[in-house]
């Protein structure tokens, strides 16, 4: 099972992850199916997407898991890290959570008196109103299934739902700790708090039936967080007989003189952008693939990535804060219309996976930016006050980040007066232009941000990038070729490394090939029904533009922003 650092010692807590039964049910309205009426005739990998397999690829419709398991009596919580993307969940046939939105993770409760549980959970791929976040036309294949791992806690009568540890000061070591808690009752229980073995705070509490707990505490022994240095520690903490640990890392993110700044260091970010897909998996990343795709952005030379366009795996994420990679953690969209900015619906569901991402992810110290709409109608009136809304919410749950959102033409945006980061999607050479016109197209973008006031801040081409069939080269180098798009994004790399001083970071569009949409106007733009703009195809083989990149990469990093070690000189051990 896959390494999870928000885990429990004293809490009973058993991992669901195996081979389900499975059933797919095609067409089926979900309020009409009882789920003790259902054939299961067939069986599922959890993790795992059921139209990524033989049997299943490349259907929507509903689908119905079920595994069956001894439980003691008491308060049961399931704990879904994914599921794609709309989700019921029944408890010996009682319905006890329903859920809309894939790449989040969320729990569902109930009593049980004990004995044989059959869970089931009804699963639907569709684009349709039940998960008004998802859309067709998006450029990456909807995969459907319960995508991430599974767990079953058993619950007390004291129960730690969340921990939070955000960095005071690193000079002086000090974190504050928050502790969100729920009892059945109200009265007094020891509280523990323990960082990399040592107790640093023991005392009783009174608790009321729900409520958080702030401590502001020294860790005087603790080395900061950077890059070159990812130094992690655990902290642990004990309420009454219920325990909860997180993973962190010391470091302040900040931004001055238009850049990123961390621990007071100026960065300059050089990345790519990631889809978290494979051919044979799906969204489910098996952990050797996550393990795979960090060693790689390490090879390239990377010190950041973007998650592109949805929350990542948390697996992924704790890998990236061992290997001291950054990261953009960014919301789920793309190129949204503008009538569903204006619907209170779809913001209200918006707002919900918001706080789902930032409560699975805020410990995280890889994480130096959140993102939300990727390309969506921020050059729009009617945009404006979206994006504020969506904003103001990620800064009420963490202000120790910069926010920012990838704009699909910065010339005409009309809210870079929200964010910390102004961030360009930009593709010249490509969809218009020629290579020779990357550079004025590039200083462009930088002059009309700074003309429009915001000289101070960061400025990150969050896209660019060309298309390459793998293996496919012509004479002259035409479109589609891994010549053109190794010499598109050598003139890329060069202007934004050693020709300018005004853009701050770079995230290449994209590390690996991916699947897109069924809709056939795109198809006809994507070979093979695939987005062929990746540095490596879907299975992680790197095409000529990779080694291009690396070069500019490698020799631009200093042990500043990323530890120059090699790859192989890396390891994923627990720094703890």
């Amino acid at each position: 099972m896959a390494r999870r650092f928000a885990t429990h010692e004293r809490r009973p807590t058993a991992a669901l992850d195996g081979i389900w039964d499975f059933a797919f049910l095609g067409e089926a309205d979900p309020d009409a199916v009882a789920p003790d009426r259902i054939d299961f005739d067939a069986v599922a990998a959890v993790p795992g997407c059921f139209d990524a397999t033989p049997a299943f690829a490349g259907r929507r419709g509903l689908a119905a898991y079920r595994t069956r398991l001894d439980v003691e009596p008491g308060r049961q919580r399931l704990v879904f890290d994914a599921v794609q993307h709309w989700a019921r969940v029944y408890w010996n046939g009682d319905l006890i959570r329903e859920h809309a939105g894939g790449f989040t993770r969320f729990w569902a409760e109930t009593e049980s008196e004990g004995g044989q549980a059959e869970i089931v959970v009804l699963v639907d791929n569709r684009f349709d109103e039940r998960s008004p976040l998802h859309m067709e036309h998006f450029d990456w294949y909807h995969y459907g299934g319960i995508s991430r791992s599974v767990e079953l806690q058993l619950l007390g009568p004291v129960r730690i739902d969340a921990l939070r540890v955000e960095t005071a000061s690193v000079a002086d070591r000090r974190v504050n700790v928050r502790i969100d808690y729920a009892a059945d009752a109200s009265g007094p229980v020891p509280l523990e708090i323990v960082c990399d073995g040592r107790t640093v705070l023991t005392e009783d509490v009174e608790l009321s039936t729900a409520g958080s707990l702030d401590r502001a505490i020294e860790l005087p022994w603790a080395a900061p967080w950077t890059p070159a240095d990812p130094n992690l520690s655990v902290l642990s903490v004990r309420l009454g007989e219920d325990d909860l640990r997180e993973r962190f890392g010391l470091r302040e993110v900040a931004t001055a003189n238009g850049r990123i700044t961390l621990n007071g260091e100026p960065l300059t970010l050089l990345g790519v952008n990631r889809h978290e897909a494979h051919p044979q998996f799906g969204h489910a990343q098996p952990e050797a693939l996550l393990v795979n795709d960090v060693q790689q952005l390490q090879e390239l030379g990377c010190n950041f990535v973007r998650g592109s366009h949805y929350p990542l795996d948390p697996l992924f994420l704790d890998l990236c804060d061992e290997a001291g990679i950054l990261v953009w953690c960014e919301s789920i969209g793309w190129q949204y219309p503008v009538e569903h900015l204006t619907d209170p619906a779809f913001i209200e569901a918006q707002l919900a996976h918001i706080d789902e991402m930032v409560a699975a992810s805020r410990n995280h110290p890889s994480i130096i930016l959140w993102g939300i709409l990727n390309e969506c109608p921020s050059w729009s009136e009617a945009g404006h006050p979206v994006y504020e809304r969506l904003l103001g919410r990620l800064r009420e749950l963490d202000a120790t980040r910069p926010v920012t959102y990838a704009a699909i033409n910065a010339l005409d945006d009309k809210c870079f007066d929200l964010v910390d980061v102004v961030s360009a999607n930009t593709y010249p050479g490509w969809y218009w232009a020629d290579v020779p016109d990357i550079p004025g197209e590039l200083d462009k973008i930088a002059a009309h941000v700074d003309a429009l006031g915001h000289a101070e801040k960061p400025l990150i081409i969050s896209e660019i990038g060309a298309g390459a069939v793998p293996g496919w080269n012509d004479s002259i180098g035409s479109l589609w070729t891994e010549d053109y798009q190794a010499r598109l994004l050598d003139t890329v790399a060069g202007h934004i490394i050693d020709g300018q001083d005004r853009i701050s970071g770079l995230a290449i569009w994209v590390l690996g090939d991916f699947r897109t949409t069924e809709q056939r106007e795109f198809l006809l733009r994507r070979p093979r029904g695939v987005n062929d703009k990746g540095l490596i195809d879907e299975y992680r083989r790197p095409k000529q533009a990779f080694r291009t990149v690396q070069g500019h990469f490698r020799r631009r990093l200093d042990d500043k922003a990323f530890d120059d070690r090699t790859f192989d000189d890396r390891t994923f051990e627990n720094n703890a």
